[in-house]
């Protein structure tokens, strides 16, 4: 006999033949335009998602910062000091 439990396995299995037929209703009762809409939907998420995963895409304003005179590390405009090499403005 096997060390594993059957147990998980007849779970799993009992949940399947209960939600699978309904996800088959579902998706037969929406239609053509459903489908469209659907998969439009996913599209929209997919491009969404793989804008904000590129390397170029940064949500942090950086239109108020500029150069430290010293270093030329990006710090604020309103900076007090540069927070790199800590020369005073």
């Amino acid at each position: 006999m096997s060390s594993r439990s059957l147990g998980p396995t007849l779970i799993a299995i009992g949940v399947g033949i209960i939600v699978v037929p309904f996800l088959v209703m579902f998706f037969l009762a929406i239609g053509p335009l459903g489908w469209v809409l659907l998969g439009g939907a996913v599209i929209i998420l997919g491009i969404v998602v793989s804008l904000r995963e590129s390397p170029g895409y940064d949500d942090v304003d950086r239109s108020n910062r500029i150069n430290c005179d010293d270093c030329g590390a990006r710090i604020d405009a309103d900076a007090d000091t540069c927070e790199y090499c800590g020369t005073a403005r």
